[in-house]
């Protein structure tokens, strides 16, 4: 699976080069090469510039730059024609953009008129993908089948837009040490969702049930205010979410448009949750660790 993927990422990022390649005379947005590369625009951007070594903006300007400069040497078009042509708002634009990539004006370099090296149509190579195995390691997931697990912890609504979870935590952890049957399997954050919820109409403000808890044997002794929760058993896909807490949602958009439509593997209704382990030090800490349950068919 791990080389297949690779592959679409070469494939997706080679039809956005082609696609910018067409159209570099034409008004060009990222939200419009993300689509034709079918990746949510944050994950378009990691994905092209860990293999091209280039923001999507900075290969546009110089293929732009590059381009135009044919025409410099070539016709007899004026520098705000070609300007124009190439989609830069003003000559003034564009002349700073073409000094960037040829450390020269526009007007001097088709006086000289000998070609310097201009910044060609980039293509995909083995090390590119070499690269993004580097970059995306901890985004292939391992597939493991769990048994059923217990929890026993404090519970709140919530949703993405108006979010609940930090004053929950805060709670919990004083009180933690009250949970006597406690397995130390780490912590657990569980999102509960009603079953009619699917990808297509998940936003911002749903509600979902947030928990935060830990597993334990049994439950035959729950601390007052806190409340029993069964993990149901099943195929989950497992990943590692690396850093802070506030880029945890660009985690979940990879897993959820970019991972899971290109695996083999479909949603299921179980509980998607995380356990914070030995790895993880804390919401604000960049080198923390948890594990991300995505519960698969």
């Amino acid at each position: 699976m791990f080389k297949s993927q690779m592959n679409s990422y070469s494939d997706r990022i080679s039809k956005a080069i082609a696609f910018i390649e067409e159209n570099l005379m034409n008004p060009l947005t990222l939200d419009r090469i993300a689509k034709e590369a079918c990746y949510s625009k944050y994950h378009f951007i990691r994905v092209f510039t860990a293999m091209t070594g280039e923001t999507v903006g900075d290969y546009v300007r110089k293929r732009r730059v590059s381009e135009s400069a044919h025409e410099l040497l070539l016709t007899q078009r004026t520098i705000v024609d070609i300007a124009a042509r190439y989609q830069f708002d003003s000559q003034q634009a564009y002349t700073r953009a073409f000094k960037s990539v040829f450390e020269i004006v526009p007007g001097k370099y088709r006086k000289k008129g000998h070609r310097l090296v201009p910044f060609n149509k980039y293509t995909l190579s083995p090390s590119d993908l070499d690269r993004l195995q580097t970059d995306f390691i901890t985004m292939i997931p391992k597939i493991v089948n769990t048994k059923e697990r217990k929890l026993i912890g404090l519970k709140t609504e919530t949703c993405l837009a108006d979010d609940k979870t930090t004053q929950m935590w805060q709670e919990f952890m004083p009180r933690r040490h009250e949970i006597k049957n406690n397995e130390d399997t780490g912590f657990y954050s569980v999102h509960v969702h009603n079953d009619n919820i699917t990808l297509e109409n998940f936003t911002e403000d749903v509600i979902f049930e947030k928990w935060a808890a830990v597993e334990v044997a049994d439950f035959n002794d729950i601390p007052i205010k806190m409340f029993p929760y069964t993990l149901r058993a099943g195929m989950y896909a497992v990943f590692i979410h690396k850093g802070s807490a506030s880029t945890f949602p660009k985690t979940m958009d990879y897993i959820m448009q970019v991972w899971l439509p290109d695996s083999e593997y479909k949603l299921d209704t179980r509980d998607i949750f995380t356990i914070m382990g030995e790895k993880y030090h804390g919401p604000y800490h960049p080198k923390s660790e948890e594990e991300v349950w995505i519960p698969v068919t």
